[in-house]
């Protein structure tokens, strides 16, 4: 080992380790090490490289540095936890947990005092937690506020995020005021909180934290006056000297967990303005979040005043017709034990007011034994939705559900609603019955109907529909009639008037058919072919009668007048004819195809100018495949208003035209093009053009001429080039220099100038390649029609009509000297017709 070292030292290197290190300087146990570690010191010494360090945290300074930090830091730490964080943590986790009450029921109320049953469930609590909570003190509850009372409560255990309270307490009042109140606001509301307060001791983590602060708002809900209450039954069992007995059970459900032993209630009931009377039940106990049954008795008092006895009357009629009729019960007091009463629960049930909502359980048929012998049914041309109804004998056999002596002595004002398969689609109403006998001993009552009106239901024309449809086609018809009837009655509460319910079938003979106007618009051609154009157009039937039709695909004629003469026009085919009451749109086309040609160009040229046709609509009894209703379109006739194009197009959209100085002293041919507009929806074809083209009422030329061109759809084509034949002669040349071009000088140049155009257009309307489209005649006006025109310059080089030297003595001046160019044309023009000049001239000086 000292050879190695020296070995080292010569070399001059530094050792790597003090001298003064045990591990090397011990050279005896060294040598003894290595007997048992040869090869390691063979390795270590044989070689070059310097000897290998052991790691910092083996040496005895940092192992015994980390241990003595070690005990500092759980010495500081261990009593932070315990004291410090553990209860900062046991208060967070209590201030996060929930509260909710599933029941909390009030027994053995006293002034100061009662018993309440709580079951509440507190969550909100990590699941990796378990404790146990002791309240150290009374749970103090208060309410808006206030405190009203305390109470005890037993520990909770809480394990998985949950912990139950279920247990009944002494709760002590400690403020009586406060509480009533908060009694009227529990019974009144929809919803009220309680605040709890106290102290609790946790024991959580294995340690027990004391002096925690628990303070829980609790939401509940509140009885809302019993708002949710719901007649069993009501009954008038029998007389009593002030009135009737009345008996009302009621079924009142409670979503609040509140429940209370309220012993026996007595209410007052009122409706409208009439005081009603009294009703008591006994024995009322009402348990959270679990229905009441109430069963109250009393007497229904009778009514002298008129006013409170129409209201006995809406109230008890409401009731037989299953009308819901809200009643009022106002407490009145309220005896725990059945004797005595205690104040706070006194003012809240004494403050309290519920909705009695008064209404049959099932309905009620006063008249069960309703039997109309015999009705007709009358329809008016003028009023096809209020036919008139009539019947010989009525026969009705009345009972009332109530147990009390009655008289009717009056029936009037009897409503129906007749029934067809299931749905009501009309009413009948009779002001007044005829009586001719009755039995009231035996229930049994005999009128005749006069005649009375039956008002269709606005949203049952489909079912009245159907229903007269079958009276139609067949002789008799069964249907269902329901309604009611007023009566005036005597009763123990008093005279009063009741509109009783009644059941019976009816039949119904004598329907007749109304015929109606429909409104066609959006009429567009849309095809053709080399039998017909076809059309489409929008109907609109505002149907006032009783029919419903529905018979799929329809085909009517369709006739019309048309420039003085009148004619059949076509078909009209309906894919699918529904026919309802009100107004109906549907879908049409058109198939024109008159015989007569001279009819057919009227309407066509109608058609464009936006006229308005009158036509009328005629069915057949082939106008549809269904057998049943082959008689009703055959009887149909429908006046109607076709219209053309509204608003009417401009055909002719433009023209475009280039005429020379020959034009206006040579041959008086002026080349032209025009744009024509197609307004179908469908090719068409301008086979020719014959028009007369005039300027401010001055005629400037024809057209006549064959050049036929196709335009598509919606669009505007061009013509090919038209020739206009201006009048020849002195005359015309002399208007076009004296009066045309004075005020359209910027024709030299080229400008638009509005002209009229009467034309008589050649068409053809849908062809196609490879089929032919229908052929007509347009007649057809448009005034102001723009035509660009521009005078074709260069005269010295289009003389070839005249002689240079018989035209003009000097030279062409410039277009633009536009006075000079207008003197120059006359003395041509006077120079080309010298004797017409020269009467012109004498014409002039005389």
């Amino acid at each position: 080992m000292t050879s190695s070292t020296n070995l080292v030292n010569e070399k001059g290197q530094d050792l790597p380790y003090p001298d003064a290190d045990t591990e090397y300087n011990s050279v005896s146990d060294k040598e003894k090490e290595a007997r048992d570690n040869e090869s390691f010191i063979e390795y270590e010494y044989d070689s070059a490289q310097t000897p290998h360090q052991p790691p910092f945290y083996r040496r005895k300074k940092v192992i015994w540095t980390c241990v003595i930090g070690t005990i500092i830091f759980l010495a500081i730490f261990i009593p932070l936890l315990i004291f410090v964080i553990i209860p900062k943590i046991a208060q967070a986790m209590l201030n996060s947990s929930s509260m909710s009450v599933l029941q909390l029921n009030m027994t053995n109320p006293g002034e100061t005092s009662l018993t309440v049953a709580v079951s509440v469930e507190v969550g909100g609590i990590p699941k990796i937690f378990t404790a146990d909570m002791e309240f150290t003190e009374e749970v103090v509850v208060s309410w808006n506020g206030q405190a009203i009372g305390s109470m005890s409560l037993d520990p909770v255990h809480v394990s998985g995020g949950k912990g139950n309270i279920l247990q009944s307490t002494a709760f002590a009042i400690v403020n009586k005021d406060a509480f009533a109140a908060f009694a009227k606001d529990m019974l009144a509301a929809d919803g009220f909180e309680w605040t709890l307060t106290s102290t609790a001791t946790l024991k959580a983590l294995g340690q027990t934290i004391k002096n925690l602060e628990v303070n829980k708002v609790l939401k509940m809900n509140g009885l809302s006056n019993f708002s949710n209450l719901k007649i069993l039954k009501f009954d008038l069992p029998a007389d009593a000297p002030e009135g009737a007995k009345i008996s009302i059970t009621a079924a009142i459900a409670n979503p609040s967990p509140i429940g209370m032993s309220l012993g026996t209630v007595t209410l007052d009931m009122s409706f409208e303005t009439a005081y009603l009377g009294r009703v008591v039940a006994k024995d009322v106990t009402l348990i959270g979040g679990q229905p009441m049954i109430l069963n109250l008795e009393g007497t229904l008092l009778k009514q002298t005043e008129q006013v409170h006895l129409d209201e006995l009357s809406l109230l008890m009629s409401n009731y037989l017709g299953g009308i819901v009729t809200p009643a009022k019960a106002k407490g009145v007091s309220v005896l725990p034990d059945g004797v005595n009463a205690v104040s706070w629960l006194t003012s809240a049930v004494t403050a309290m007011t519920m909705t009695v909502p008064l209404v049959s359980p099932e309905p009620l048929s006063v008249i069960q034994g309703l039997n109309i012998v015999d009705m007709g049914l009358t329809i008016r041309p003028d009023a096809p939705w209020n036919p008139i109804a009539v019947s010989n004998a009525v026969n009705a056999v009345f009972k009332l559900p109530f147990n009390i002596s009655i008289n009717i002595t009056q029936l009037a004002n009897a409503t129906m609603t007749l029934i067809y398969k299931g749905t009501p689609f009309a009413d009948l109403t009779t002001a007044v019955w005829n009586q001719t006998t009755s039995d009231m001993a035996n229930n049994k009552i005999v009128f005749t109907m006069p005649p009375s009106p039956l008002n269709v239901n606005d949203n049952a024309h489909e079912a009245f529909q159907a229903f007269l449809t079958e009276v139609v086609q067949n002789t008799d018809s069964g249907f269902e009639i329901k309604g009611s009837a007023d009566t005036v009655a005597t009763t123990p509460m008093g005279i009063v008037r009741l509109k009783v319910p009644f059941t019976s079938a009816v039949s119904l003979k004598g329907i007749g058919f109304s015929s109606v106007s429909p409104t066609i618009s959006n009429v567009t051609v849309i095809g053709g072919n080399a039998d017909y154009v076809t059309l489409s157009a929008n109907v609109d039937i505002n149907n006032p009668s009783i029919f419903s039709v529905d018979v799929g695909p329809v085909s009517l004629t369709i006739s019309g007048t048309a420039g003085g003469m009148a004619g059949v026009m076509g078909d009209v085919i309906l894919p699918s004819l529904k026919f309802a009451p009100g107004l109906t749109t549907l879908a049409a086309q058109v198939r024109f195809h008159p015989s007569d040609p001279a009819f057919r160009d009227a309407f066509f040229s109608g058609f464009v100018a936006g006229n308005i046709f009158d036509c009328t609509i005629t069915g057949t009894a082939q106008s549809t495949d269904i057998a049943s209703m082959a008689p009703v379109l055959a009887a149909l006739v429908m006046k109607t208003q076709v219209p053309g194009i509204i608003p009417a197009p401009h055909l002719i959209v433009s023209g475009n035209g280039a005429p020379s100085i020959g034009t206006v002293i040579g041959n008086r041919q002026i080349p032209l093009t025009v744009s024509i507009l197609n307004p179908l929806q469908t090719t068409l074809s301008i086979d020719d053009i014959k028009a007369q083209v005039f300027w401010e009422g001055n005629f400037f030329g024809t057209i006549d001429t064959a050049v036929p061109f196709s335009i598509a759809l919606g669009a505007t084509a061009a013509s090919p080039p038209l020739v206009v034949q201006a009048p020849s002669g002195f005359e015309f040349g002399l208007f076009m220099i004296s009066t045309f071009l004075p005020k359209n000088m910027g024709v030299l140049t080229g400008t638009i100038v509005n002209v009229d155009m009467t034309s008589n257009l050649g068409v053809t309307v849908g062809a196609s390649a490879g089929a032919a489209g229908y052929t007509a005649g347009i007649s057809y006006n448009q005034t102001a029609v723009p035509a660009f025109l521009k005078l074709d310059l260069g005269f010295a080089q289009k003389r070839s009509l005249e002689s240079i030297s018989a035209l003009s003595p000097r030279a062409e001046p410039s277009v633009y000297d536009g006075p000079e160019y207008l003197q120059w044309l006359q003395e041509a023009l006077f120079a080309t017709y010298p004797e017409e000049a020269k009467a012109y001239v004498a014409t002039l000086n005389k």
